[in-house]
């Protein structure tokens, strides 16, 4: 479904359910022939995205998540889902850089990398965290974005492409985000990386993206009740978009899965004339 956004966006159109122009099965979108590797691929958000990738004809997807029974699952399902597909599975934590190492060493060379995995600390106070719960945050969504990096950038084909899952929150004005500390924090602090990854990596295409609001455990455990939902298949179809020719303009960007592509597109050359969708500090250069 898609209509006008229930508030303030970067283009009037908002959609909570994918459209035709990021269908993966578009021949415009094909990753055919291509290696992807999706960390925190294993449920919710990364499942749906590891399933548009084997809609939009890749060779082979390697999984890394924390839970082998879930692994398993969507290998399975995966397989069941195409005759072609060769799907690979890891039991790793990306906070230990040694067992990413290994996976990254065992997996070679690849073409499509998905950051996904991350973790919501509890929703409460600053004054009311408990410290090692609140750190916990960093640990998976900063130490983990770079532990995955520093081990398979170098083992990435020309011409790749990453795919950071940032979050909404982010955009949202501070007062709405009390509680909220562990978490927006920790994905600035990535948002912030993944830029900074892309100004030293010119080869490298890296977008970030806010995968929607959906229904997952993650969800679920925070506190935030949006206007609407949005299906899995969205922020799935949008992240095989952002891989495509079409969505070169976006690189070094932070965009959500909910904004129009089309207006997007006819922005390209407003977004790359300057610091638009980046993560800055407002009135640096102002009298």
């Amino acid at each position: 479904m898609a209509g006008p956004a229930p508030f303030p966006a970067f283009t009037e159109l908002w959609h909570t359910d994918t459209y035709s122009t990021i269908d993966p099965k578009r021949p415009e979108l094909s990753v055919n022939g291509k290696k992807v590797v999706i960390t925190g691929g294993a449920a919710g958000i990364g499942r749906g995205i590891s399933q548009a990738f084997v809609d939009a004809g890749a060779a082979s997807i390697a999984i890394l998540g924390r839970r082998a029974d879930k692994l398993q699952e969507t290998e399975t399902a995966l397989q069941a889902s195409s005759k072609t597909i060769k799907v690979t599975t890891y039991v790793v934590d990306v906070v230990d850089e040694a067992a990413v190492k290994e996976a990254a060493d065992h997996i070679g060379a690849w073409d499509i990398l998905v950051s996904n995995a991350g973790y919501m600390p509890e929703m409460v106070s600053v004054i009311d965290s408990d410290v090692s719960e609140w750190w916990k945050g960093f640990e998976i969504n900063v130490k983990g974005s770079f532990n995955v990096c520093h081990s398979f950038l170098p083992k990435r084909n020309p011409q790749a492409a990453l795919i950071s899952i940032s979050a909404g929150s982010l955009h949202i004005p501070t007062p709405y985000q009390c509680n909220g500390s562990g978490y927006n924090a920790s994905k600035f602090a990535a948002l912030k990386f993944f830029e900074i990854l892309a100004a030293e990596n010119p080869d490298l295409h890296v977008v970030s993206m806010h995968p929607g609001v959906v229904d997952t455990d993650m969800f679920r455990k925070g506190s935030m009740r949006p206007p609407s939902m949005d299906t899995v298949e969205l922020g799935s179809h949008f992240a095989v978009w952002l891989c495509s020719e079409e969505a070169k303009f976006l690189r070094g960007r932070m965009v959500w899965c909910n904004w129009d592509v089309e207006e997007m597109k006819a922005k390209a050359g407003r977004i790359l004339s300057g610091p638009l969708l980046t993560s800055t500090v407002e009135g640096w250069g102002s009298p």
